[in-house]
């Protein structure tokens, strides 16, 4: 009988160790002189390997994006930020890379999300996509959104009612907290056909969404890096999570609320706010897949709805409260232009229609929507079919490429809010090269829903209330950390307002 061969386990240490260093040396040679990448100009440590954007975006908190806007003032419009991903800060290639068709945006192998979620944002196959959207597409059209007019309006009031008992008081209101509620109150509404989330909100406490989303960006940059960090973590109890961030009972209890939602709108068939909801449509589409028709996809796609729902459009809210009320012009001018449709507070609100004929309320909600930076995050896009060139780099098929959203040579003074710059677009310059809502197949399809919201708030708060800012400042508002959403530094409070009087 033979005896077994058995290798000494130094000697076996060594040949691992040095088959890891071939591995690496190789890895390294091929990411800086051999892949397609290796002529796009850019540091020498981005190609190399991931952890150098997860030194900034893990270690520092959501910084990366900032040294991508350093790497192109000093190597120009196009640079390497990564093994497998390029960045490109030139306004005119946008329609380009966010092409219409759905056809230049696949499944990536890197992915950009911590997790992947199965909705219909975060689906990487082109036909899946299409017919995902085309389930909602209805119910988030324009005519849909108008006939949704007088429940927005409703939720309005209620809301300004709110803030009315405030007047007068010295109370300091969060207003970012106000918007929140505000902004989840109505896509609630909308997605489950009822006052559905107003049992969430308590006080001047943030909407529950706010409150939970506070954990993940923590998370966000982790995850990218770890993919099976949010699979190890849906295993642990969330009693023993709770111990380490007592945020997490919030996420929890926001998970929950979301799934009662979704099991009663699909026990009745009766319209409660006069049109049909959301998942009463994607419920009968004939759009949507069969294997979509289920109780976890549509509980993923209402926590996608509510999320994107409420933050995007409260920053701009909280946003651009913060600059009019920072100057006594712009809330001047915005005052005198309401006046026109309705000359005393307690005039109701016209219609949005109405509304969106005013050119500086207009210029106000678009300064708000650009410089929140809501979702300041590389959208990624994939060209497999076909090559893409830029000014001679060519992008071969399966390699992405990424679109800062800021642009001098757009936006002149990009960090200043001027309203006027909108009404000065004569030859639609700014609005050809707004990409707030991105566009194409893919661009946001509750960008309706957004402005039905923001035209009668603005003109419901500014037209209603005497307004103060208290301890805050242009740092409340500042674009801090890139953690798929915009937070701000660390230690602010928000926009703090006093209401001083009401009409």
């Amino acid at each position: 009988m033979e005896s077994p061969v058995i290798i000494p386990i130094a000697p076996a240490i060594q040949l691992c160790i040095t088959l890891f260093l071939i591995y690496v040396a190789s890895q390294a040679i091929y990411r800086l002189y051999l892949s397609p990448l290796s002529s796009i100009p850019g540091p020498k440590w981005a190609p190399l390997t991931y952890w150098y954007e997860f030194y900034y975006d893990g270690y520092q908190g959501g910084k990366y994006i900032f040294k991508i806007k350093e790497f192109h003032e000093k190597y120009g419009p196009i640079v390497r930020i990564n093994p497998h991903h390029v960045h490109i800060n030139d306004i005119s290639f946008y329609d380009t890379i966010y092409a219409p068709g759905g056809t230049k945006h696949l499944r990536n192998k890197i992915r950009w999300l911590a997790m992947d979620l199965d909705a219909m944002f975060d689906t990487y196959d082109a036909a899946l996509h299409r017919n995902r959207r085309a389930a909602v597409a209805s119910p988030f059209s324009k005519q849909a959104i108008r006939a949704l007019e007088p429940a927005i309006f409703q939720i309005i009031d209620d809301s300004m009612g709110r803030l009315k008992k405030m007047a007068g008081t010295n109370a300091i209101v969060n207003i970012h907290a106000v918007w929140s509620n505000l902004t989840q109150e109505v896509i609630g509404q909308y997605c489950f056909g009822a006052s559905s989330m107003s049992n969430l909100r308590e006080g001047n406490e943030e909407a529950l969404f706010m409150q939970a989303d506070h954990v993940a960006p923590n998370l966000h940059a982790w995850g990218r890096m770890f993919p099976w960090v949010f699979n190890l973590i849906e295993k642990i109890p969330m009693s023993v999570l709770a111990v380490f961030d007592r945020r997490l009972l919030d996420a929890d209890k926001f998970d929950k609320e979301i799934g009662a939602q979704i099991m009663n709108v699909l026990k009745t068939d009766e319209p409660r706010i006069g049109i049909k909801n959301v998942f009463h449509e994607m419920r009968d589409s004939k759009h949507l897949p069969p294997e979509d028709k289920r109780f976890s996809y549509y509980k993923v796609e209402a926590a996608s709805f509510v999320a994107a729902g409420t933050e995007t459009t409260a920053s701009a809210l909280t946003t651009l409260t913060y600059f009019v009320l920072a100057n006594p012009d712009i809330l001047s001018t915005l005052r005198e232009e309401l006046k026109t449709v309705m000359p005393d507070g307690l005039t109701e609100l016209p219609p949005t229609s109405t509304l969106e004929n005013l050119p500086y309320l207009t210029g106000v909600i678009q300064e708000g929507i650009r410089l929140s930076f809501s979702v300041p995050g590389r959208l990624p896009r994939t060209a497999p079919n076909e090559e893409l060139v830029y000014k001679g780099y060519r992008l071969l098929p399966g390699q992405s490429s990424y679109l800062l959203h800021t642009d001098e040579k757009v936006f002149p003074e990009p960090l200043e809010f001027k309203p006027e710059r909108w009404i000065n677009d004569t030859d639609f310059s700014v609005r050809r090269h707004f990409v707030a809502f991105s566009r194409g197949a893919r661009g946001c399809i509750g960008i309706n829903l957004a402005y039905a919201e923001l035209y009668p708030a603005v003109a419901a708060l500014f037209s209603r209330f005497e307004l103060k800012l208290y301890k805050t400042s242009g740092r409340d508002v500042e674009f801090a950390s890139d953690m798929f959403i915009s937070l701000r530094p660390e230690g602010s409070q928000g926009v703090r307002v006093q209401v001083v009087s009401a009409a």
